[in-house]
């Protein structure tokens, strides 16, 4: 992979995160999966030569589909069309679902690792990584008086805000269940979003805020009741833990007009609550 190079500051507890602006295998993996076709479907490809039967599982097919293998025992298959769009999938092999070894994009997420395929469409989709000015990731660490624990946030902040003083807004952009803090910039592309907003003066520069959303880390599956009752610990996280940090280590702007929250499935309803 050819990543941007990386200076390593530490703001606090910050690191600057690489941000991938061109994908390029250096070595080839021994076999070559995801491959994306130009009619948009999808080969498949994963080597189990010991294993009696292999099945391919994604967001765009229903069901588990089987693959085939060859003497060599890379089991293939190809799926699709498929609209263009971020996918996750898995194999299974042997009634076992596993990443595909051939392929670094993993979709994060606390109980499934599922790997990621992108099909491309006519045009570059909002997410698309494009030639604008790229804003940067940041992984911070924090103590949360709240929770008596260290917790993590990833901080995207805009193109030249290394450079600046000004203030920004700030968004706080809450995970899903199961979701972690990496998944609104591994899935979601959150970053280049908004790289690409603010070069077509569709939104302003704002400072994003990415919090681990679980409260309840180590434990089971909570009931709805209980998801409920993190609401409010979650609240208190944010205004008793969060806000401080990021507002002595970044420049946002303070006041209510500034500020936002928004989130999906449990993280907007923490948003709603809070």
């Amino acid at each position: 992979m050819i990543w941007r190079p990386v200076l390593t500051i530490v703001l606090s507890a910050c690191w600057l995160l690489p941000v991938r602006v061109q994908a390029q295998r250096t070595q080839a993996p021994a076999v070559e999966s995801p491959v994306v076709n130009a009619d948009r479907t999808v080969t498949f490809r994963l080597k189990a030569p010991n294993a009696s039967k292999v099945e391919v599982t994604t967001q765009f097919t229903k069901g588990n589909q089987p693959l085939t293998a060859d003497s060599e025992g890379i089991w293939s298959g190809t799926l699709g069309p498929a609209e263009p769009n971020l996918y996750p999938y898995n194999f299974i092999v042997d009634g076992v679902a596993v990443a595909d070894p051939g392929n670094p994009d993993i979709f994060p997420n606390e109980r499934f690792k599922s790997s990621l395929v992108e099909i491309p469409g006519d045009q570059p989709a909002i997410y698309a990584v494009k030639d604008v000015p790229h804003g940067e990731l940041t992984r911070c660490y924090y103590a949360s008086k709240t929770l008596k624990r260290t917790r993590p946030l990833v901080i995207y902040t805009p193109p030249g805000y290394r450079a600046g003083t000004e203030r920004l807004p700030v968004l706080y952009l809450v995970s899903g269940t199961t979701d972690t803090e990496e998944t609104w910039t591994k899935v979601g592309r959150v970053n280049f979003t908004l790289d690409n907003l603010i070069a077509e003066k569709r939104a302003v520069p704002m400072i994003i805020v990415m919090p681990y959303g679980n409260m309840m880390m180590g434990t089971p599956p909570p009931t709805s009741i209980q998801a409920a009752d993190m609401y409010k610990v979650f609240n208190e996280e944010l205004v008793t833990d969060i806000l401080p940090f990021v507002e002595s280590n970044f420049r946002v702007l303070a006041d209510r007009e500034k500020r936002a929250i928004a989130g999906f499935s449990r993280g907007g309803g923490q948003s709603l609550f809070t």
